[in-house]
C-alpha cells in the first residue's frame, strides 16, 4: 500500500513540474542541425556542433545572424532581434564561455517566438560553436603554380595540345576563344596526369586562342570542399585547318 501511495505521489509530482516548467518546442531534424550563419559581411556554411570559426572580430562584441537551418531560410533571428517573446527574450538565445581567446557559444533559438510564421517549424539548439580571434588553425589556401609550356599544333576542325606536368595539383582548366581578350571563351577540363589534350568540333580556317591554369581542391576549417586556381599561362594561338 505504502509502495503504491508514493507512487501516485511521484507522478502527481512529475505533472506539476511539466506544467509549472517553461516548454521549449523544437522542430524533429534527421541526423546533424546545419546552420549558415553570417558575422559581419562573412558568411560561413556548414557551421554545426563543434564547429570551430577563425576569424579578426572582436569576441567582446560578437554579434551573428542565423541565415538558415537545414536549408531553410530565416528571418530576423539575429543576435540584436527586436522581437521578444512573453518573457522579454530574443528568439536567438547565446549562451557564451569566454576563455584563452576563444568564446564557446551554444544557440537555442525559439522558434515559437518567431514573429515570421514560416520560421516556427524550425528550432534548433546547437552546443559548442567556437569562436577564435586568432589564425591558429586556419587551413592556408595552397599555392598553385602557373603551368608552362604550353604549345598549341592546328588539325582539321581541332587543336592539339601540350604542356609540362604540374605537380601536387587536383586538375587542369583549358580555356578557348577566337578572342584574344578570351570573351565567350570556352573552358575544359584535363585531369592531373595529363600533359595534353586534343580540342575537338571547332571550326576550320579560324584562329583561336588558348591558355591552361592548374587547380588544387582541398577542404578548409569549416570542412567545406574548395578550390585553389592558379594563375592562367600565357595564350597561344594557331588557326584550325579545314
Amino acid at each position: 500500500m505504502k509502495k503504491k501511495l508514493w507512487s501516485l505521489l511521484l507522478a502527481l509530482c512529475v505533472c506539476l513540474a511539466s506544467l509549472l516548467s517553461p516548454e521549449l518546442v523544437f522542430a524533429e531534424t534527421e541526423g546533424t542541425t546545419v546552420l549558415t550563419i553570417r558575422i559581419g559581411d562573412k558568411t560561413y556554411e556548414n557551421v554545426t556542433n563543434g564547429t570551430t570559426i577563425i576569424g579578426d572580430f572582436d569576441l567582446k562584441d560578437l554579434e551573428f545572424w542565423v541565415e538558415s537551418v537545414n536549408g531553410n531560410k530565416l528571418e530576423n533571428v539575429g543576435s540584436k532581434s527586436t522581437a521578444k517573446d512573453s518573457q522579454g527574450r530574443n528568439p536567438l538565445e547565446i549562451a557564451s564561455v569566454p576563455g584563452d581567446g576563444r568564446v564557446a557559444v551554444t544557440l537555442i533559438y525559439h522558434a515559437e517566438d518567431d514573429p515570421v510564421a514560416d520560421n516556427q517549424a524550425y528550432g534548433f539548439s546547437v552546443a559548442g560553436i567556437v569562436f577564435a580571434n586568432s589564425e591558429e588553425g586556419v587551413i592556408t589556401k595552397p599555392t598553385v603554380g602557373k603551368v608552362s609550356g604550353l604549345k598549341a599544333t592546328a588539325g582539321t576542325k581541332a587543336v592539339k595540345l601540350s604542356w609540362k606536368k604540374s605537380s601536387s595539383i587536383s586538375g587542369y582548366e583549358i580555356q578557348y576563344s577566337t578572342s584574344k581578350n578570351f570573351d565567350s571563351a570556352k573552358t575544359v577540363k584535363a585531369s592531373k596526369s595529363k600533359t595534353s589534350y586534343t580540342i575537338k568540333n571547332l571550326k576550320g580556317s579560324k584562329k583561336y586562342y588558348i591558355r591552361i591554369r592548374a587547380y588544387k581542391n582541398y577542404t578548409d576549417e569549416l570542412g567545406q570542399k574548395v578550390k585553389a586556381e592558379g594563375k592562367w599561362s600565357k595564350a597561344v594561338s594557331t588557326t584550325t585547318k579545314k
